[in-house]
């Protein structure tokens, strides 16, 4: 139909001949099941464009959530659109890289995901017509169908990423970029919130300088080299997205070209209940308020609504009225629960018409109008409610705020300790404490009816917690003696609501009526005080080769020597507990023949795979049910020992073992039990009952002494045998047989004398016999315990005595310097003067060959060598394979640990400053002549000062860091070299070492060339240089952060 108007749609089509219209960027989609228009995002290219190289020209390929988002789909119940589309009606004469087509106005889509319908609305465009009267008028005109030419499409302006910005100086950076004013903001996909990207630039920009952008979701590239800002549909994803802002090249001098952007989904986390102090509970009683934890992350300002309910007797029962929740910005809440006494009396009404004994449990219920996932999950996470009353728990601590446990049930004495009593439901009345000097079962017999050494109380409170203060001094707290802390609840006879717990006794007084319902008990000792070794601290320094006799003199090291190797092999434990150690072994060793480096080597490598190179001297036996039965088959299984005291399981024809009668459904019940540490003690005394001197089952023998120490110490018949031994060889008043583990776990000198006096009598009194010049582990250990294998798919993957020679090999023999222990020699070699006292930062110290980049020029590793950037090289770089140890070359203080971005990866700084050790650095001079003097090598900067009253070692490049602030001594390994810093990866991993006299300084300033300290190889040998080159031939491989 023509209405004879010549509009100025009509004249455009006339000047541009017979066209197909481009969809580009920006364009308008609707979906029929989306609940709003969707904006086109082109992601699939960024090179084609349209509208004079204006647009970007969307293709079949823009087809997911980066480039349309329609809001909530009706198909998937309002849940989040998340689109899968396929597009028809292409524009197939064109194709972009061979394989994408264009889409134009006719084109339409189906969604795979939903099953929606997709139309354009229109087509983003925006075209320059004819005829103009600037412009920018041109520009700024806008047609509603505006169109597209094949023709224009073979002359169509492409822009060149290369030739991008060439006017603009090389200097100009992105200075700073904000999204939405902040470098790091958290959104949800559906709160819509638009994202603005604001940037400024270094000075000597021109207007109308570009910025390109690359956005990345966590490691990966999702957009590169976009001219415009990303918009909101890149950020659909959960994770966390960087978006860098760049002129030239990505990242900026000055680290602010990026900003970081989390994506969190509107989803229920977790629902904890927990008391009024924070301590989880699992009931709510008569009288307590408890509290629900929720957490819903990236529910921001989204309205949530909660009530309580239970499934009473006629249905679902609510507790409360439908109350909205205010969410914290992380999206966590804290919601209060108390029962008034209508509801109290509901819920026990209900609970009577159950005939099965059904339990009551309360429910919260979460509601909101908005999809969010797993929103529903909350209800399944009740809490019980339960009117009985008990003791629920018994518990001494060693601070007043209730957080460290007496750990083995040993204190101090003239300590003060804490008895933290829970109960439940105890309305009136007063809760008693008393302490009672501990008997054994004859004495008991004989003083029936004891009277308690120390007695307090106090009114019973609406929490039902209750913390009561001992201070164990004399009198009337005896050093070595054993206590019985009982509580109990004195109420009348008014107070009991009747639902007492009938496995309690109670006693009932004359007049007036008064009733006591005893409670829970806990024993406890007090500690005698084990006198520290009397000998001042020397100086320690692991490579002294002063004999102090004959021999070794490192066989019979003092305790300060010892540290630093037990910090080179468990560096994850405290100072402290090493250091407890090391007095212990050292104070003990030549009494029980352990003192040679070798049989300090056997001894510790056993200790590192029994409690897991953490010194944790306990079996935790909170094994999984098939590790259990791999660890005691003989306990669960049917079957026969060999001649070689290996078990060896009957089986089925399938193959399975085959249990002993009972065992499955004992098993199967054990693992029913909720309660953690019960189910411990059960798996205890089912596992050593009846074994090494352990009574049956019901003596609980198996828990009391299970493993325990440095070597796992396990049933009484080995008890009994140290605590023989302590009390004779060592005239000791330590008992370990009253509390068993307990006590040895809760103090680490009991626990490594007890693993040495085990091992010495385990090896026949003569340790040595199978630890000196022995490099094999299997005899040791054999004499230790038994050979535990561990399995995958059926097949024996390691044992425990593989994984002891590994530790023994890769560790410990090294730690203590088996190789060259003197211990069987009658005289020492003659110390080297001076040099003894230092130790080169790495092993067999050599010039690095090869730049990171691959090119052959050992130059470029001395000190004082000007770099490409013109800047001067600052220390000398020290070749080593990531991984390697890097050692402290003197006694020093561990004074800076950084990991800094700028190129020196993870850092120690260590300062030298005793004047002993000033002394021995000052020795260590030699005379050098720059070897690559006509390269630019330097002795040393200026104001350099030897004679300095300080200096400093500087590390740089590490992959791991073994030490924290503080002291550190000559040879201990401080961490693992690495290539961390290096931003793009190196052909040459090395360490690069400088020498300070004052710490920070510029240039060269006030550094020396390291040469003069270190004595590294200029001329290295062909199969040095092949090792070198071996890695070289890797590559420029990356750790730009190294280990955490």
């Amino acid at each position: 139909m023509e209405t004879g108007k010549n509009t100025s749609a009509d004249r455009n089509r006339k000047q541009t001949g017979k066209s197909e219209e481009i969809v580009a960027d920006s364009a308008i989609c609707t979906c029929d099941k989306g609940s709003k228009p969707g904006t086109f995002r082109v992601t699939s290219q960024q090179k084609i464009y349209c509208n004079g190289a204006r647009k970007l020209v969307a293709t079949d390929q823009d087809k997911d959530i980066k480039s349309l988002n329609f809001g909530n789909c009706a198909a998937k119940n309002n849940g989040p659109c998340s689109p899968n589309i396929v597009w028809s009606n292409t524009y197939n004469k064109i194709a972009i890289k061979g394989k994408m087509y264009p889409l134009t106005v006719k084109s339409s889509g189906t969604c795979k995901a939903g099953g929606g319908r997709i139309n354009i609305q229109t087509s983003g465009q925006q075209v320059v017509v004819k005829p103009s009267a600037s412009p920018r008028k041109a520009n700024s005109t806008a047609h509603k169908s505006p169109v597209f030419t094949e023709e224009d499409w073979k002359h169509l302006p492409q822009e060149d990423e290369k030739s991008q910005n060439k006017r603009v100086p090389a200097a100009v950076q992105v200075n700073n970029v904000l999204v939405n004013g902040k470098r790091e903001i958290t959104i949800t996909p559906y709160d819509h919130e638009e994202l603005l990207f604001t940037t400024s630039l270094t000075a000597g920009s021109v207007r109308g300088t570009g910025v390109k952008w690359d956005v990345c979701h966590g490691n990966r590239m999702i957009a590169k080299g976009l001219t415009e800002a990303p918009a909101r549909t890149y950020f659909t994803k959960e994770g966390t997205y960087s978006v860098y802002a760049y002129v030239h090249k990505p990242g900026s001098p000055k680290g602010k070209g990026v900003v970081r952007i989390t994506v969190s989904y509107p989803k229920f986390k977790s629902l904890e209940w927990k008391d009024e102090n924070g301590k989880p509970v699992t009931y709510i009683g008569l009288r307590n308020k408890v509290f629900a934890h929720v957490s819903l992350p990236g529910c921001k300002g989204i309205p949530v609504n909660c009530r309580f309910y239970y499934n009473g007797y006629e249905g679902k029962t609510y507790l409360s009225a439908l109350t909205p929740m205010t969410l914290s910005a992380a999206g966590k809440v804290k919601i209060a629960l108390s029962l008034s006494g209508d509801q109290l009396k509901k819920i026990i009404e209900d609970r009577k018409h159950f005939s099965n004994g059904q339990k009551i449990r309360i429910h919260l219920e979460l509601s909101s109008r908005h999809w969010i996932e797993n929103l529903t999950k909350a209800s399944q996470h009740p809490i019980l409610f339960n009117d009985k009353i008990e003791f629920r728990s018994l518990v001494i601590y060693k601070d007043s705020d209730c957080k460290e446990k007496l750990q083995g049930g040993i204190a101090d004495s003239g300590s003060t300790v804490y008895v933290r009593v829970s109960t439940a439901n105890m309305e009136t009345g007063k809760i008693r404490l008393d302490v009672y000097k501990h008997e054994t079962g004859n004495q008991e017999e004989k003083s029936p009816k004891p009277s308690p050494v120390y007695s307090t109380s106090c009114p019973v409170n609406s929490t039902g917690v209750y913390k009561f203060s001992l201070t164990l001094a004399a009198p009337p707290y005896k050093e070595g003696t054993a206590y019985k802390v009982v509580v109990s609840w004195l109420f009348s006879s008014q107070s009991s609501n009747g639902n007492i717990n009938n496995n309690t006794n109670r006693q009932i007084s004359k007049e007036p009526k008064q009733y006591i319902l005893k409670g829970k008990e806990v024993l406890f000792s007090v500690k005698r005080h084990i006198p520290t070794p009397k000998a001042e601290p020397s100086k320690a320094n692991v490579n002294r080769t002063e004999p102090e006799k004959d021999g070794c003199p490192r066989c019979r090291e003092e305790w300060t020597d010892m540290l630093p190797r037990l910090k080179q092999v468990f560096g994850k434990v405290s100072a402290n507990r090493l250091k407890a150690v090391a007095q212990t072994y050292t104070e003990n060793m030549k009494t029980l023949s352990m003192d040679t480096c070798w049989v300090k080597a056997h001894f510790f490598a056993q200790a590192t795979i029994e409690t897991g190179y953490t010194l944790n001297i306990s079996e935790i036996m909170n094994y999984k049910r098939k590790r259990f039965e791999d660890i005691f088959p003989s306990k669960i299984f049917k079957g026969r020992w060999t001649k070689d005291g290996k078990w060896v399981s009957d089986r089925d024809k399938n193959g399975k073992r085959i249990y002993k009668d009972g065992m499955k459904r004992t098993l199967d019940k054990v693992y029913s039990i909720t309660d953690t540490q019960e189910r411990k003690i059960v798996l205890a005394n089912i596992a050593y009952a009846n074994k090494n001197g352990n009574g049956d089952y019901n003596s609980g023998d198996g828990w009391r002494f299970r493993g325990s120490g440095l070597v796992q110490i396990t049933g009484r018949k080995n008890y009994s045998k140290i605590q023989h031994l302590i009390n004779t060889r060592f005239k000791l008043n330590v008992d370990i047989m009253t509390n068993g583990a307990d006590t040895i776990n809760g103090d680490d000198r009991i626990a490594t004398l007890a693993s040495m006096c085990y091992v010495y009598i385990c090896t026949e009194q003569n340790p040595q016999k199978f630890s000196n010049n022995k490099k094999d582990c299997t005899a040791f250990s054999k004499m230790i315990g038994n050979e535990i294998a561990e399995r995958k798919d059926g097949k024996v993957v390691t044992t425990n005595w593989r994984e002891k020679q590994k530790s023994f090999d890769r560790e410990t023999s090294k730690a203590f310097l088996t190789e060259s222990c003197l211990w069987g020699k009658k005289s020492s070699p003659k110390p080297k003067e001076n040099l003894s006292k230092w130790h080169d930062p790495v092993d067999n110290p050599q010039i690095t060959l090869w730049t990171q980049s691959g090119k052959y020029n050992p130059a470029n590793a001395a000190f004082g060598v000007p770099r490409p950037n013109k800047k001067y090289h600052q220390g000398v770089d020290l070749f080593c394979t990531e991984g390697s140890n890097v050692y402290a070359c003197l006694d020093g203080i561990v004074e800076s640990i950084t990991d800094s971005p700028k190129g020196q990866g993870q850092t120690i700084v260590l300062k030298i400053t005793d004047k002993e050790q000033l002394n021995y650095f000052r020795q260590r001079r030699r005379d050098y002549a720059p070897t690559y003097k006509d390269k630019g090598e330097k002795k040393q900067g200026e104001g350099f000062d030897e004679n300095s009253n300080h200096i400093y070692l500087v590390y740089y490049h590490l992959s791991y860091i073994l030490v924290k602030k503080g002291r550190v001594y000559a040879g201990q390994v401080i961490g693992y070299s690495g290539i961390s810093g290096i931003r793009d990866g190196t052909c040459g991993p090395h360490l690069h070492f400088e020498i300070r006299s004052e710490r920070k300084c510029g240039d060269l300033t006030k550094r020396c060339n390291p040469a003069y300290y270190v004595y590294y190889k200029v001329k290295i040998s062909p199969e040095e240089k092949k090792k070198q080159e071996e890695r070289m031939k890797k590559g420029q491989l990356k750790d730009f952060y190294g280990r955490k």
